[in-house]
């Protein structure tokens, strides 16, 4: 599915949505890292606590690739002077506890802020946590404090 048109007219917004994007496509924690600002937050409100800095960010980013393989499907996005919000599904195909495999559709929606200087200074995800936890249930990675390494 196509991305809708950024609703506010900002070139500069959207040159680093465009290499924003293509860097969580490419799986590509360097060149995610590189359009933050060094203070950055992201912040999955999974009940993970928050990654703040850069580079924090970048390792981050390499352990989330190096632990799972996810694709993603984009649905709405909007987007302001500083600001864009994308709706997106998070693609995973896992393996039940009776090792049959399967694939689930998790919704997603990540707020992303955006600083003068073209940085991103803040991202929270927001996860559909039921879905999550149900496909993670099915697959046997959850335990009782959470999902297993």
């Amino acid at each position: 599915m196509a991305i809708p048109k950024v609703v506010e007219d900002s070139p500069g917004l959207k040159s680093v949505f465009d290499r924003y994007h293509v860097g969580w496509v490419t799986r590509d924690p360097d060149l995610i890292a590189s359009l933050h600002s060094d203070d950055t937050v992201f912040c999955v409100h999974d009940g993970s606590e928050p990654v703040i800095g850069r580079e924090a960010l970048r390792r981050h980013c390499v352990e989330l690739f190096a632990k799972y393989e996810f694709g993603m499907e984009e649905k709405r996005f909007f987007a302001g002077a500083d600001h864009w919000v994308i709706e997106w599904l998070m693609v995973m195909d896992l393996v039940d506890t009776e090792k049959r495999p399967f694939t689930v559709k998790i919704e997603m929606l990540d707020v992303v802020t955006v600083n003068g200087a073209d940085k991103v200074t803040r991202k929270d995800v927001y996860v559909n946590g039921s879905q999550m936890r149900a496909a993670y249930s099915r697959a046997g990675l959850l335990t009782g404090e959470g999902v297993r390494p």
